[in-house]
Protein backbone atom coordinates (compact mmCIF):
# COMPACT_ATOMS: atom_id res chain seq x y z
CA UNK A 1 0.00 0.00 0.00
CA UNK A 2 0.90 3.68 0.20
CA UNK A 3 -0.47 6.77 -0.64
CA UNK A 4 -3.03 6.76 1.70
CA UNK A 5 -4.64 10.64 2.67
CA UNK A 6 -7.42 12.03 4.54
CA UNK A 7 -10.79 12.33 2.46
CA UNK A 8 -10.69 15.59 1.44
CA UNK A 9 -13.42 18.20 1.87
CA UNK A 10 -14.04 19.09 -1.55
CA UNK A 11 -15.27 14.85 -1.64
CA UNK A 12 -17.02 15.20 1.57
CA UNK A 13 -18.99 18.23 0.38
CA UNK A 14 -19.58 16.42 -2.74
CA UNK A 15 -20.95 13.68 -1.33
CA UNK A 16 -23.08 15.55 1.54
CA UNK A 17 -24.59 18.05 -1.36
CA UNK A 18 -25.31 14.93 -3.20
CA UNK A 19 -27.15 13.50 -0.86
CA UNK A 20 -28.76 17.08 1.01
CA UNK A 21 -26.83 16.66 3.88
CA UNK A 22 -26.44 20.51 4.94
CA UNK A 23 -26.89 22.84 7.56
CA UNK A 24 -25.81 20.79 11.82
CA UNK A 25 -26.70 17.50 9.55
CA UNK A 26 -23.41 18.08 7.92
CA UNK A 27 -21.06 19.66 10.38
CA UNK A 28 -22.00 16.20 12.02
CA UNK A 29 -21.64 14.09 8.46
CA UNK A 30 -17.91 15.87 8.89
CA UNK A 31 -17.00 15.08 12.21
CA UNK A 32 -18.25 11.36 11.67
CA UNK A 33 -16.30 10.62 8.75
CA UNK A 34 -12.97 12.40 9.88
CA UNK A 35 -13.27 10.49 12.86
CA UNK A 36 -13.55 7.29 11.00
CA UNK A 37 -10.82 8.04 8.24
CA UNK A 38 -8.58 8.78 11.00
CA UNK A 39 -8.95 5.83 12.64
CA UNK A 40 -8.33 3.75 9.19
CA UNK A 41 -5.37 5.67 8.52
CA UNK A 42 -4.10 5.24 11.83
CA UNK A 43 -4.84 1.87 11.52
CA UNK A 44 -2.79 1.18 8.19
CA UNK A 45 0.17 3.07 9.61
CA UNK A 46 -0.01 0.46 12.46
CA UNK A 47 0.01 -2.32 9.66
CA UNK A 48 2.80 -1.01 7.77
CA UNK A 49 5.03 -0.86 10.83
CA UNK A 50 4.78 -4.10 11.75
CA UNK A 51 5.17 -5.41 7.76
CA UNK A 52 8.49 -3.27 7.82
CA UNK A 53 9.28 -5.02 11.81
CA UNK A 54 8.49 -8.24 10.31
CA UNK A 55 10.90 -7.79 7.10
CA UNK A 56 13.62 -6.47 9.27
CA UNK A 57 13.25 -9.61 11.57
CA UNK A 58 13.15 -11.87 8.55
CA UNK A 59 16.53 -10.22 7.38
CA UNK A 60 18.50 -10.24 10.50
CA UNK A 61 17.06 -13.96 10.62
CA UNK A 62 18.72 -14.80 6.89
CA UNK A 63 21.76 -13.05 8.50
CA UNK A 64 22.24 -15.18 11.27
CA UNK A 65 21.57 -18.21 9.31
CA UNK A 66 24.03 -17.00 6.85
CA UNK A 67 26.66 -16.35 9.11
CA UNK A 68 29.41 -19.29 9.72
Amino acid sequence: MGGESPITFLSLDAYARRYGIAGVEFEHFLALVGAMDEEYLEHIARIMKAEKERAAEEARMKTREAAP
